[in-house]
C-alpha cells in the first residue's frame, strides 16, 4: 500500500479512537473474528477499564469461536464477559426466514444493552465495517433500530482495513478466515435445530482436522453436506485419499451424500435465489 493510503488508514484509526473517547464507556460485542477484535483493542487503547468486551455462547456459534474471543480480549488486556444465550428459544429466529439475521441481531444485542444499563454503561459498540453495507446484511437494520454505534463504519474503515488494523495491532486473529454463525448453513425457511447445528459444526471441524483449507462451509441441505472452499483448494479436497477421508467422517455425521460444489465458496450462497 502507498504512504498516501497508509496516511488514510492512520487517520480513519485516529477517528475511532476519538469517537471512543467521546462515548466514555463502551460495551463491545466481540465475535472471536477480526472487525469485533479491531473495535475492541481501540476501544481499550482510548478508553482502558472503561471498555467492557461482551462475548454471546450460543448454540449458533461453535466452541472455537469463543476460544478466539477470549484469546483475544487477553490479549488485549480488556476485561471479558462470556454471557449465555439461546436462540432457539426466540420463535422468529427458529423459523430461519431471510430476516432471521435481523430478528438474531435485535435479540443479542437487546442483552448487551440489558448488560450495559446494569454497569452504567450507555454505549453498545460492534464490529460492522463499511463493507458490510454493500452486502445483503438484514441485521444492520436491527443495530440502527437499537442505536448500537458502528466505530468501523462510522470510520468507513472496509474489512481488508480492518485486518490490516488487527495485524498492526498484533492481534492473534488478524489473518483468521471470516466465518459467520451456523445458521447461514441451513436453506432459509428450513428451521434450526440444535441437532442440525450441531451435525454442521461437526462436520466443519471434521475438514478441518483433515486439511488445512482456509475458508470453508458445509452447507446442509438435510442428507446432503455441499461443501464450499475457496476455488483454489478443490483440486486438494478432491485428492483421493483426502476425500476419502472425508466422505467417512461426514457419514460417520450423519450425511448420506457428500458433495463440493464447483463454483467454490460464495459470501451468503443461499442468498442467490432470493436477491
Amino acid at each position: 500500500m502507498s504512504q498516501k493510503g497508509l496516511s488514510s488508514l492512520s487517520e480513519k484509526r485516529e477517528s475511532v479512537i476519538t469517537r471512543f473517547q467521546e462515548l466514555e464507556s463502551v460495551v463491545v460485542a466481540l465475535s472471536g473474528g477480526v472487525d469485533s477484535a479491531v473495535v475492541a483493542a481501540l476501544a481499550f487503547e482510548a478508553l482502558k477499564d472503561k471498555a467492557l468486551a461482551v462475548t454471546f455462547d450460543s448454540p449458533l456459534i461453535v466452541s472455537e469461536e469463543i476460544d478466539d474471543a477470549r484469546s483475544v480480549a487477553k490479549n488485549i488486556g480488556i476485561r471479558h464477559q462470556v454471557q449465555p444465550i439461546d436462540e432457539l428459544k426466540v420463535e422468529s429466529i427458529v423459523k430461519n426466514s431471510m430476516e432471521r439475521c435481523y430478528h438474531c441481531k435485535l435479540h443479542r444485542f437487546r442483552q448487551a444493552r440489558v448488560i450495559a444499563l446494569k454497569l452504567g454503561i450507555e454505549s453498545v459498540v460492534d464490529g460492522s465495517t463499511k463493507s458490510d453495507e454493500g452486502e445483503f446484511r438484514p441485521g444492520l437494520q436491527a443495530i440502527k433500530e437499537l442505536g448500537i454505534i458502528s466505530p468501523l463504519r462510522e470510520a468507513g474503515i472496509n474489512k481488508s482495513e480492518a485486518r490490516q488494523l488487527a495485524r498492526e495491532l498484533g492481534l492473534p486473529v488478524a489473518d483468521k478466515p471470516s466465518n459467520s454463525c451456523l445458521a447461514t448453513r441451513i436453506p432459509y425457511d428450513e428451521p434450526l435445530t440444535e441437532d442440525r447445528l450441531s451435525r454442521i459444526a461437526a462436520a466443519e471441524k471434521a475438514i478441518h482436522d483433515i486439511i488445512d483449507i482456509g475458508m470453508l462451509r458445509v452447507r446442509d441441505h438435510g442428507t446432503l453436506a455441499r461443501i464450499e472452499v475457496s476455488s483454489e483448494y478443490i483440486p486438494q479436497i478432491l485428492r483421493g485419499e483426502v476425500a476419502q477421508q472425508i466422505v467417512e467422517q461426514l457419514t460417520a455425521i450423519g450425511y448420506e451424500f457428500i458433495t463440493v460444489d464447483l463454483r467454490g465458496y460464495r459470501f451468503g450462497s443461499f442468498d442467490e435465489h432470493y436477491t
